[in-house]
């Protein structure tokens, strides 16, 4: 017997939970003609004795897979927030690791046991998802225990905490990193985003949980604050837990002070690019620090981090200049990029850069507008189009960066940002990061950025 929420897969003897949507009426009739044993639904006029009606099938769905598959690591933390979700779960996961814990970090880049692997495990394709569905999400936590894993590292996507998919889920810790802007498209208004992350600490971090997050955003720390629970901060203040000082940025990586608690570690070397991944770092710290790893052991292991592919990741150097590729998709997180590439950029800075179709599209005028006012030369291009009209798009970005470039084709764009490169320029490559492929109209290509400049 199995817990399932797509009734494509129940099969006989299986129990079957129908999400409320437009077709729920259909899908319950094909779960039960497949053989499904219970069906739960939520507010269904369906008569049918084997239908058991629940005020919240999601819910429902949390609980009865943490039923169906109980066991997980011993120690899991999730991670929420705008920006650096997965960069903050694959450095606790290094950290972790270096002390001789068996750890694991699950997210939009995959689930990982160490900095090489990304692993499927058995009978189970994980979802294109931040945060995939709780029959999943459960599948995989008795998995890695199965396998020895005991520390565990995830993100927590909006979507996922207001869908409840983690719900039954136990948490030692949850981190928010940042907050700003972004999925209006779904959640509609700012306030609505803010509220489904804050529920990952109201609703799901247990009482005897550790909240972690900065005293750098007084306004976010206050709320987190209210909530009454143990909390370990981190960041640039000086009222911070673990903390950073004396930073100095350099191109190819960061070197600091680092304070854990009333312990001082100086002249520590990450090899990272940037000040958002000093935050980043430094939230990976404080989670490691918050589960009870001793002070020493986490300065020991953060000059052998590593970054995460696509996110401020340095590729390569080519007529003096040097190339890097990055995640940046929101405004925020544009804003952080860009003034972190200024800041290590010696000659011009080159951007390279689209907006996804089928997504909120205020942003799109606010990122060009950034754009222009940050870089020496803008190049607009394709990113993921989807099903919208790419240069409907491109033009809808440049009505606010007149003076950009506009290439359509992104390996053309970014040849052209290559070649253009002269001794002590910067190239950044945004929006696209780690992923490797590329979606126009209903076709997904494969497309690397990363690939197309070492091609180059």
């Amino acid at each position: 017997m199995d817990i399932q929420i797509d009734s494509r897969l129940v099969r006989k003897g299986d129990v079957f939970v129908g999400i409320t949507c437009n077709a729920l009426k259909a899908h319950l009739a094909e779960a039960i003609a497949n053989g499904a044993r219970i069906v739960f639904a939520e507010g269904c006029d369906v008569d049918d004795p084997a239908i058991i009606t629940v005020s919240d099938a999601r819910l429902t769905a949390s609980i009865l897979a943490k039923i169906r598959y109980p066991r997980q690591p011993e120690c899991c933390v999730a991670v929420t927030g705008t920006q650096g979700k997965s960069s903050v779960v694959h450095f606790l996961r290094q950290i972790w690791a270096k002390s001789e814990r068996k750890a694991a970090s699950l997210g939009t880049v995959g689930l990982f046991t160490d900095a090489t692997e990304c692993i499927n495990p058995p009978d189970l394709q994980l979802p294109n998802l931040t945060t995939p569905d709780p029959v999943t999400i459960h599948r995989v936590l008795e998995y890695l225990d199965s396998t020895g894993v005991t520390h565990l590292a995830f993100e927590a996507s909006s979507h996922g905490i207001q869908q409840k998919r983690l719900h039954s889920v136990t948490l030692a810790a949850a981190a928010f990193t940042n907050f700003a802007s972004d999925h209006l498209d779904y959640h509609k208004t700012r306030e609505a985003y803010l509220k489904a992350k804050l529920a990952l600490f109201r609703e799901i971090l247990p009482d005897d949980g550790v909240i972690v997050s900065s005293c750098d955003d007084p306004t976010l720390y206050d709320e987190l604050a209210s909530i009454g629970k143990k909390m370990v901060t981190f960041g640039l203040a000086p009222e911070n837990t673990v903390r950073a000082e004396n930073v100095r940025v350099f191109p190819r990586h960061i070197t600091c002070d680092i304070l854990l608690g009333e312990r001082r570690f100086s002249d520590v070397s990450v090899n990272l690019v940037g000040k958002l991944q000093i935050s980043n770092i430094l939230c990976a710290a404080a989670l490691a620090y918050a589960c009870g790893m001793e002070p020493e052991d986490i300065a020991e292991a953060l000059p052998s981090v590593t970054t995460l592919e696509g996110r401020m990741e340095y590729i390569t150097t080519k007529n003096g200049g040097d190339i890097y590729v990055d995640y940046a998709h929101t405004t925020d997180s544009f804003k952080c990029a860009l003034s972190d590439f200024r800041s290590i950029c010696k000659g011009r800075l080159i951007c390279v850069f689209g907006c996804g179709g089928d997504r909120d599209e205020t942003k799109r005028q606010q990122i060009g507008a950034l754009a222009s006012e940050r870089a020496d030369v803008v190049i607009i291009t394709d990113d993921n189009p989807r099903s919208e009209d790419p240069a409907r798009i491109r033009q809808c970005i440049m009505s606010a960066c007149p003076g950009a470039i506009e290439i359509g084709d992104r390996k053309e764009a970014i040849q052209y940002a290559v070649r253009s490169i002269e001794p002590g320029d910067v190239v950044v490559i945004l929006g696209k990061g780690h992923e490797h492929y590329q979606i126009c109209g209903a076709a997904t290509h494969r497309f690397s950025d990363r690939e197309v400049v070492l091609s180059c």
